[in-house]
């Protein structure tokens, strides 16, 4: 198994990442508290049909009664952002729905309350 490349020419990874890091300062917004990090190894196919490897680096967070951490999707087309819910610190772990890291932040931050079921 081979290191994870980014896979995008039109989408830069860094713009990615803040939009992870954006997506966790709504979690502290609504009220999520930081509870740690854990590192994990991300497992994707790759375009040739073999599979890379990824080193995250997640944070975890309380919000309400739930485990939630910020994660990610490499569709084809472009990466999406996914919010994932536990009731244990240590998981397992289940996706809500993705959605594209490139909208405008205000549908962004309402796709942040969507997974967190905030009205």
């Amino acid at each position: 198994m081979k290191e994870f490349q980014w896979p995008y020419r039109s989408h830069d990874k860094k713009i990615f990442l803040s939009k992870i890091k954006l997506a966790e300062s709504y979690l502290q917004k609504y009220g999520a508290e930081y509870i740690g990090t854990v590192n994990e190894l991300g497992r994707w196919m790759l375009q040739d049909g073999s599979y890379g490897i990824e080193h995250m680096e997640k944070n975890i967070w309380k919000f309400k009664e739930e485990y939630v951490r910020v994660d990610r999707v490499y569709f084809s087309e472009k990466p999406f952002i996914v919010l994932e819910f536990s009731d244990k610190k240590e998981g397992p772990y289940e996706d809500a729905d993705p959605f594209p890291y490139n909208m405008p932040d205000a549908d962004f931050e309402q796709e942040i309350r969507f997974s967190l079921n905030i009205k």
